[in-house]
């Protein structure tokens, strides 16, 4: 049985992805995306959380470029252990990591529009997921027809800039879901971009575990992997809605 930290759960149209990372050498590890018994995406009720330590049997797996993490499984058994969220950010630190662009996904990355979110080709990147620290962020909201979706622009060590980033880590999809609620039935009038970008960018920027993971999407029309972000940390705290 091979032993999986669960890192990064995303939704991801109906169902949800799902990372985690296992032991590499003595202090490194890699990241490992268990897929389903059926299907490439897990049911939405999904009973692991992020930091669960699970097991499960590997199954020959047939993933192609850049989604090298792909192993396909008989399922996930719980080992009854979980990380704390400064616990898991430092193993995310001793697993795929960048200060850089490029160094993200060891490609090019491009953007059809200047300030819109990137893309790589496919057929030139190394793998679909890496961590990096960030130094500053800024958030943007979109109203869509049945949900307010997140987007998130990242600024890291480096200087360089990821732009746009759609917010598919399942717990801040959730905290958003859970902030409109609380906004529609007070009725009131209410700033939302300055909560977001000076409360809560706030509590992200003086936290020592800042922290985020930014993925790929599967090919798409055009052959184009668009950026997301995977996993931000800290993740939101449930304290944060005390002021809505």
């Amino acid at each position: 049985m091979r032993e999986l930290i669960l890192s990064d759960i995303t939704e991801m149209g109906s169902g949800l992805c799902v990372i985690g990372i296992e032991a590499a050498t003595k202090n490194l590890f890699r990241s490992v995306r268990p897929i389903p018994p059926q299907g490439f995406g897990w049911d939405r009720s999904f009973p692991h959380r992020r930091g669960s330590e699970v097991c499960f049997e590997s199954r020959p797996t047939s993933g192609s470029p850049p989604h090298t993490e792909d192993q396909n499984t008989h399922g996930l058994q719980a080992s009854g252990r979980r990380l704390s969220e400064i616990e898991l950010v430092d193993k995310l630190q001793r697993a795929e990591v960048s200060t850089e662009l490029e160094g993200l996904f060891a490609c090019e990355l491009h953007a059809d529009t200047p300030g819109g979110n990137a893309w790589v080709d496919p057929g030139q990147a190394s793998r679909s997921i890496c961590g990096c620290l960030y130094r500053n962020l800024r958030f943007l909201v979109f109203q869509d027809p049945n949900r307010v979706t997140l987007r998130a622009r990242l600024v890291l060590t480096s200087g360089e800039t990821l732009n746009s980033l759609p917010v598919v880590d399942r717990a801040w999809r959730c905290f958003m879901d859970e902030v409109m609620q609380r906004l529609a039935k007070s009725g009131s009038r209410f700033d939302l971009d300055r909560y977001l970008n000076r409360f809560i960018r706030h509590k992200l920027l003086q936290s020592l575990h800042a922290f985020a993971r930014v993925g790929l999407t599967r090919p798409e029309q055009g052959n184009k992997c668009w950026l997301m972000l995977d996993s931000l940390f800290p993740q939101p705290d449930v304290s944060w809605l005390d002021i809505l």
